[in-house]
């Protein structure tokens, strides 16, 4: 029986916002005991702002790709950041003319510059054009990214900086325009074990839902693992099932539990 499911935001329930539809299934089932997680590269404070209006959510909120999660309160209960002397490197060996870094630091998005580039993910930044040159960050960094329209620039930087980090970061594209670099422990599968830890569940009673290249090690390898169908093949390739919707997702699962609805 599934009895927790952990979900991906952008792309896959969040699509400029949660549809109706998506929310009343969440809540039917939720209601059936199943818990709802939601697992995105999104600092807590987005992802809480993106479904407290939608429903009531139940479950943690695994934030920055399994860097921090938090429970249904907002506590933290968990934290793997990257390390400041790394941070520093990174930015050292960091040079593009057209892809711009940014830094999930400490609950916030900041960027270094003023630039539209990062409309492309996100307007609830803090420009601090002195954060680069600092000496340390508190440990507090628990991503960085890439952004840039640039598909093949961003191509590049990904082969640059995994031919420089590999052995210590995880870095991927998290979405079309932005790169995501984390430390080589944190992952949204490392995240959901650890909940899973918490609430002594096993692999067997999740179901994981997503649609990007950071979403593919909480899909795959997992039994009840959903991709949405305009994912990218290789996201597909690494889910069980494809879905057109989260509620079409939950659906399946209800027939799994022996639900009749």
């Amino acid at each position: 029986m599934i009895r927790h499911i952990f979900c991906d935001l952008d792309g896959t329930l969040y699509h400029g916002g949660i549809s109706e539809e998506d929310s009343r299934a969440i809540e039917r089932i939720e209601e059936q005991g199943v818990k709802f997680h939601v697992a995105t590269g999104r600092i807590f404070k987005q992802a809480y702002k993106m479904v407290e209006d939608s429903f009531d959510l139940d479950g943690y909120y695994i934030c920055e790709n399994g860097a921090f999660i938090h429970n249904k309160d907002g506590d933290m209960v968990f934290k793997k950041t990257i390390d400041d002397n790394l941070v520093k490197k990174v930015i050292n060996r960091f040079e593009s003319n057209n892809a711009h870094l940014y830094f999930k630091y400490d609950g916030k998005i900041v960027i270094p510059e003023d630039t539209d580039a990062f409309n492309i993910y996100s307007t609830d930044v803090i420009i601090d054009k002195k954060f680069v040159t600092r000496d340390r960050f508190d440990n507090l960094v628990g991503n960085i990214g890439v952004v840039s329209e640039d598909v093949k620039e961003l191509n590049r930087i990904e082969l640059y900086l995994k031919s420089e980090f590999n052995e210590v970061l995880d870095i991927y594209f998290s979405s079309s325009n932005t790169l995501n670099l984390v430390h080589k422990d944190v992952s949204k599968i490392k995240g959901i074990e650890y909940v899973c830890t918490l609430l002594n569940v096993s692999e067997d009673e999740i179901a994981t839902i997503g649609d990007s290249p950071n979403d593919i090690n909480m899909l795959e390898n997992i039994k009840y693992s959903f991709a949405m169908e305009g994912a990218r093949e290789d996201v597909k390739k690494s889910s069980n099932y494809t879905s057109k919707s989260v509620s079409e997702v939950i659906k399946i699962i209800e027939k799994i539990n022996g639900v009749e609805c």
